[in-house]
């Protein structure tokens, strides 16, 4: 019998967008390349001299029950899950999402890079993106670029509310 033909599968809302001039996975590359050589800061200068931020917006992801985390390897299982369940949108965005702190003492944050300039397009296919807050952040600010250059250079501490917290773990997303 004649069945009739699957519906196409919908778009991705980003995929509406103009196309992109900057290949996303050109960031990625060099991310990756400068870890592995460790010349972050040089990559990171090439991020703000060469991302059209017309096309991508920078967003920085603070998780809203800190004062639940328990085990930090549990938080870190935490934000891998988040990042499988962000897949989806892999072709879109780029960051990092770590864990700081020890057991029963820690917070979750994070700062990506995503095509256009809504957030809510790109993460909200992970069912769990509405227990992160997202900030847009500004690339010609300096106290935003240093947010994002810290969260991606991955191993250094923070400090939130006066309190430093060690880094205790990290989820690369590309």
């Amino acid at each position: 019998e004649d069945e009739p033909a699957p519906a196409p599968k919908p778009k991705h809302p980003i995929d509406l967008l103009p196309r992109a001039t900057f290949p996303l996975d050109e960031l990625k590359r060099n991310y990756s390349n400068a870890r592995t050589a460790g010349t972050l800061p040089e990559t990171m200068k090439w991020v703000w001299e060469t991302v059209p931020f017309e096309e991508y917006s920078i967003w920085r992801a603070d998780y809203n029950y800190n004062d639940e985390l328990k085990m930090t390897f549990m938080s870190k299982n935490l934000i891998g899950g988040f990042t499988e369940r962000i897949e989806a949108s892999r072709k879109y965005v780029f960051g990092v999402a770590s864990v700081f702190g020890k057991d029963f003492d820690s917070v979750i944050q994070g700062a990506f890079i995503i095509r256009g300039q809504e957030f809510l397009p790109v993460f909200d296919v992970a069912p769990d993106y509405e227990q992160y807050t997202f900030k847009k952040l500004d690339p010609k600010n300096a106290d935003d670029r240093a947010f994002v250059e810290l969260h991606w250079d991955c191993g250094k501490p923070i400090t939130v509310n006066g309190k430093e917290y060690e880094h205790a773990g990290d989820k690369v997303f590309k």
